[in-house]
């Protein structure tokens, strides 16, 4: 390989890596990015320039850099491989006629969950993510409805990292989640009551298709005071009864 190969290589995967970092922690100026990724300042200069140019980063109105979208274009076909946003979409405008809430759909990506796609809560006061947006799984319930079904050896590499807290009743002990996990398993369904986002509960269940695991997962979000104790298990119960619809459907469109 000559000389020249080896610098592209290396511009690409530097590229790669901010691109990474800026996905996850957007929005986020040229100093804080710098500090993230570790590199010379001119270096990541050079691949936000490049990954600008291409359309794949842009700038907001306080300079700081966001996914672009031509990211999220390819982002939604990942997500779209094998039907998966074409089966649940008729089933999640049915939810959200159903509940008044947002409905979100969500992939496992590492050890986060990434959402691909929402319907909107009617009510002006709602809960709100953009696409693309990420969450820990140990925090949010979409997470937890993945953690809960994936292999105990996932399980246990995951809770062998520390747990950031995102809110103050966010779960940060292996012992505690590891309860927790089992109570989704019992019920089929996950709760995160204002462990993601202050003020916001939401309710999610994993969708599995024929195979060892979960698809993907739904979840309704809202405001804590439209979403009390009273209700949560009633549409715990509706999100999942949803989610094995959905589950039901993918094999007809290829999943």
């Amino acid at each position: 390989m000559t000389e020249d190969n080896n610098r592209g290589n290396r511009s690409v995967r530097v590229a790669l890596d901010v691109l990474e970092a800026l996905s996850q922690l957007q929005p986020i100026g040229l100093s804080e990015l710098t500090r993230q990724v570790r590199l010379p300042k001119s270096t990541v200069q050079r691949a936000l320039a490049t990954l600008a140019d291409a359309g794949w980063i842009e700038s907001d109105s306080a300079g700081r850099w966001v996914v672009g979208t031509r990211a999220f274009i390819v982002g939604s076909t990942v997500g779209e491989r094998g039907g998966l946003r074409q089966a649940a979409l008729p089933h999640m405008n049915a939810l959200a006629a159903d509940v008044g809430e947002t409905i979100h759909l969500m992939v496992l990506d590492g050890e986060q969950v990434v959402l691909i796609e929402r319907i909107d809560s009617r009510h002006a006061l709602r809960a709100f993510s953009p696409l693309g947006s990420q969450a820990p799984l140990h925090a949010s319930s979409n997470g937890k409805a993945f953690l809960a079904s994936l292999p105990a050896e996932d399980v246990e590499r995951y809770l062998s990292h520390s747990l950031s807290p995102t809110t103050s009743r966010s779960i940060t002990k292996p012992d505690t989640l590891r309860k927790e996990l089992e109570r989704v398993r019992a019920r089929g369904y996950a709760v995160s009551d204002e462990e993601l986002m202050d003020g916001v509960v939401s309710v999610a269940a994993a969708i599995h298709p024929p195979g060892p695991r979960p698809a993907a997962s739904l979840s309704i979000s809202a405001p804590a005071s439209r979403m009390p104790a009273r209700l949560r298990t009633a549409y715990g119960e509706k999100v999942r009864a949803t989610a094995d619809a959905i589950a039901a459907s993918l094999p007809r469109v290829g999943l």
